[in-house]
């Protein structure tokens, strides 16, 4: 039975089908969004309860790739410079133009106080914090008489808890945890034993999304499966089975706490499939720019009025708005930062030659190779992916 790792060698490491879930992903997220800017919250949480196990999986997926692909961006680097440095060139430039375009060209359009007003308010000024991962929703005068009334950004809940995946994931790479696959699974099985104590003591109100510390754990189960790639069957049988156990687990949310390893062999199982690329695909990532820009431009369209404020009619202008807005985003900014990934690779050259010490610790490759003759069984081997998740 082939393995992830068979899989990704078969595509040369470059499945396409990571790239088409996240474009997926982002545009069934603004779908969400459309009954939130149109119906209000409460409305659009009664009718999103009735869909909960698909509206659970879209985030589950989501954590769980990222984790997946990070961490095979994590294994080519050779310190935290690089890796957070990397994170930061894909995360930090984008977020910052999108929360500056927010309060200075949305914000100044549609608030409803004099622009002097506007720009002197408290909350103009801890907008800008979004650009750090102090998430603040509201812009002064802004949005008043929405359905949703104030929210500009929501979507931008999940950054502070992806921003804890990563310094979790850095963690585990300072303690060697992350280079030692045996250690890192005896760490996920006493995290899934506490996780399901603590969702049986918290024995609560269930919410529509998995629990923040739930898709924490998405992200660290797509690390887990990235590390045991050549042990892990790739095969449709599996991949169904884990879809009926993440619904029986998500259809209650009694059961959450089962559901992120299953969603993540999932999330692994698809992305690793390999369609043919089209020009969506090929041209760009542009998920990121469709989850930024997203919602603030539904409640733009929303503002609109009542004849806009129907949820289909929000989704059919929104996400081709938003989509074009998500491609400059990616040749403007995204692209361009990226492209300092050079400088960010030579720092940490400049820094590991002179002090070494601040180098991850992993077994060199003549240990690996030793060990490797000692343990009975196959090894295949397997170059890192080299796609890298937001």
């Amino acid at each position: 039975m082939p393995s992830l790792a068979d899989q990704l060698a078969l595509s040369r490491n470059r499945p396409a089908g990571f790239d088409y879930m996240r474009i997926a992903l982002a545009a069934s997220i603004i779908g969400l969004h459309s009954t939130n800017v149109t119906l209000g919250l409460g409305r659009a949480l009664e009718i999103q309860s009735t869909l909960r196990i698909g509206v659970a999986m879209i985030l589950a997926l989501f954590f769980a790739l990222s984790g997946f692909l990070v961490t095979a961006s994590l294994l080519r680097c050779k310190s935290l410079i690089s890796f957070l440095g990397l994170r930061v060139l894909r995360i930090g430039p984008a977020l910052a133009v999108e929360t500056t375009l927010s309060a200075i060209i949305i914000g100044s359009v549609f608030t409803e106080l004099p622009l002097a007003q506007y720009v002197a308010d408290p909350k103009f000024h801890a907008y800008f914090l979004n650009i750090v991962g102090d998430i603040h929703y509201e812009l002064p005068g802004v949005f008043l008489h929405n359905p949703l009334p104030d929210l500009v950004n929501a979507q931008l809940w999940t950054v502070p808890y992806e921003l804890w995946c990563y310094v979790i994931l850095a963690l585990l790479a300072v303690l060697t945890i992350c280079f030692n696959r045996v250690a890192f699974l005896g760490v996920m099985v006493i995290a899934q034993i506490g996780l399901i104590g603590y969702d049986i003591y918290r024995w609560d109100e269930v919410p529509i999304q998995l629990r923040p510390h739930l898709l924490v754990f998405c992200f660290l189960a797509g690390v887990g499966f990235y590390l045991w790639r050549d042990k892990v069957p790739f095969n449709r049988t599996v991949c169904l089975l884990a879809l009926v156990l993440c619904a029986a687990g998500m259809a209650t949310g009694r059961g959450d706490a089962l559901a992120p390893v299953p969603a993540a062999y999932v999330a692994c199982y698809l992305g690793l499939m390999n369609p043919p690329r089209s020009w969506i695909v090929s041209s760009g990532d542009y998920s990121y720019g469709l989850y930024l820009y997203g919602f603030v431009i539904q409640q733009c369209v929303a503002a609109f009025g009542p004849p806009v404020q129907h949820w289909y009619l929000n989704l059919l202008i929104s996400l081709p708005l938003a989509f074009g807005v998500a491609v400059a985003s990616w040749h403007l900014v995204e692209k361009r930062a990226l492209r300092l990934r050079a400088q960010v690779e030579s720092l940490e050259a400049a820094v590991l030659s002179r002090i070494s010490i601040v180098g991850f610790w992993r077994k060199s490759p003549e240990q690996a190779e030793r060990e490797a003759v000692v343990q009975p069984g196959p090894i295949n081997p397997v170059r890192p992916i080299v796609l890298s998740g937001r």
